[in-house]
């Protein structure tokens, strides 16, 4: 077979050695022996799970083993879990579902959201559904108070992440769901976005008393291209096709990335105490390096206060009057990968949306990036990259004079 060329790649991407990558919120490299694993099923267990030959069996088998192993992993019952392409598919699947309502109702969506919940967000408003955009208070938390405030009579959708892609804001989605269960006569379906959360903090579906939740393989150091939605009750879809999936997510499944996301799951869970722990103590020595910078803003600026509320392994920085690109070029040219925000917008033009959605300045957060950290990551590699940041800075403030 030929080539594709990437065997002998050099380690040199874009003009620069490559050094250390600070961006796993974007995606986080695929633990060694998921890849592994990945690549032996493809290779062994080819065949497809609708066929009712001994091939075809095999990996069904191996098919509902991992759709009962995740369902154990996340707190759900087997037949809740229905296999996507990832975590944006997920939340696609679940706001389309809508539209296949009798007539339109009426939705909340916080203004943080991820671009695969605020987009489908809109798409409901085309079709004649009223959004409610409920902005984040000034930690980058919602209020509850703010959901209630929104709910109507005819409610319908209400979506929360569980932990901001760009913040690390840890949401209240318990007390959300409680306010909200304890309005009488509401059957309102809440969907949780938790794309940031599993693999790092305790996640168990039926307790948390919510209605659909997705999840995605490549955040927790599984492949790309596969994840997780899980549902208290079949959703309407409008994709069709061979049944798949409950008839959810059509297409054949595809048996060696679920296989090595459930490992992924597995051993993100088996070493989520050990992980966090690891993270926290190198988070801790970039906030204490970069508040040595007079300049520098931790955004929001609750999380100092408040640290307990965020994730370790996320956070937003801000050298204004630096535009965040600049400084994610500059950091680039020095083998440094961050980010100025979610992957998904980076290419796009410059999105503040969540930022803004917290209070914070357009100026302010035209000038952020995004440091997102896994648990290969080290104190010392920490204390380098922080020299280099606060070196760069320092050099770009002259130049902003």
């Amino acid at each position: 077979m030929a080539s594709l060329g990437f065997q002998n790649r050099s380690i040199e991407s874009g003009g620069c050695m490559k050094h250390l990558y600070l961006d796993w919120a974007a995606t986080a490299p695929i633990h060694p022996e998921v890849a592994n694993l990945q690549r032996q099923v493809a290779e062994e267990t080819f065949g497809n799970p609708s066929s009712i030959h001994a091939w075809g069996l095999e990996a069904r088998e191996l098919l509902e083993s991992c759709r009962r192993k995740c369902g154990k992993l996340l707190g759900s019952s087997e037949n809740q879990v229905i296999f996507t392409g990832g975590g944006s598919e997920s939340n696609n699947i679940v706001f389309t579902s809508f539209l296949l309502k009798a007539s339109p109702g009426h939705a909340i969506v916080p203004l943080f959201e991820h671009a695969s919940v605020y987009e489908p967000s809109r798409i409901l408003e085309r079709f004649g559904w009223e959004v409610t955009r409920v902005p984040a208070g000034k930690d980058g938390r919602i209020e509850p108070e703010r959901i209630r405030e929104a709910l109507k009579k005819n409610t319908a959708l209400v979506t929360l992440m569980l932990v901001n892609n760009e913040t690390g804001a840890i949401q209240p989605v318990d007390e959300v769901v409680r306010m909200i269960r304890a309005q009488e006569g509401r059957p309102v379906h809440i969907h949780v976005d938790a794309v940031q959360g599993v693999g790092k903090f305790p996640v168990h579906f039926l307790e948390l008393g919510i209605d659909s939740l997705s999840v995605s393989a490549h955040k927790f150091r599984g492949p790309r291209g596969v994840g997780i939605l899980l549902t208290k009750k079949t959703l309407s879809s409008l994709l069709t096709g061979g049944g798949q999936e409950y008839g959810v997510r059509p297409g054949t499944e595809n048996v060696p990335g679920i296989v090595a996301m459930t490992r992924a799951l597995e051993l993100a869970i088996e070493g989520m105490e050990r992980n966090r722990s690891q993270v926290e103590r190198v988070m801790k020595v970039l906030l204490s390096r970069v508040q040595t910078c007079r300049e520098c803003k931790v955004l929001p600026e609750a999380r100092l206060n408040t640290p307990s509320n965020f994730s370790p392994y996320i956070v937003s920085l801000a050298f204004p009057p630096i535009p965040g690109e600049v400084l994610v070029r500059v950091l680039n040219e020095r083998g440094y990968g961050v980010s100025t925000g979610s992957a998904c917008s980076s290419r796009k033009k410059r999105d503040t949306r969540v930022l803004e959605s917290s209070g914070v300045s357009p100026s302010l957060a035209f000038s952020s990036i995004r440091v997102s950290l896994g648990p290969t990551v080290t104190e010392e590699q920490m204390e380098n990259f922080a020299d280099t940041l606060l070196q760069e800075t320092a050099i770009l403030f002259q130049v902003a004079k």
